[in-house]
């Protein structure tokens, strides 16, 4: 995987709402609604996956986050929370 050659540490970010299932309760993933997303304080050593349902979202976060900051190396997860559940 790219990041790994890259010796970047991975970061895990679940930016679906609360209420929304299914619900990934791991450590691995950090919970940070979409509407508190560009708040967040991204580390440029670190490359992000965003994971909301489906990859959509995910997307349309990355493309704003990108346009504040282009140094972020940040992804979406494609098929969303079921993939990464399953």
């Amino acid at each position: 995987m790219t990041w790994q050659k890259q010796g970047s540490k991975l970061g895990l970010i679940d930016i679906r709402e609360f209420y929304e299932t299914p619900e990934i309760d791991s450590k691995e993933v950090e919970h940070v609604p979409m509407g508190d997303l560009l708040e967040y304080s991204f580390n440029q050593g670190v490359t992000y996956v965003l994971i909301c349902n489906s990859g959509g979202r995910a997307t349309a976060a990355i493309m704003e986050i990108m346009r504040l900051n282009s140094k972020v190396n940040i992804y979406s997860l494609i098929g969303g929370a079921e993939a990464y559940l399953s």
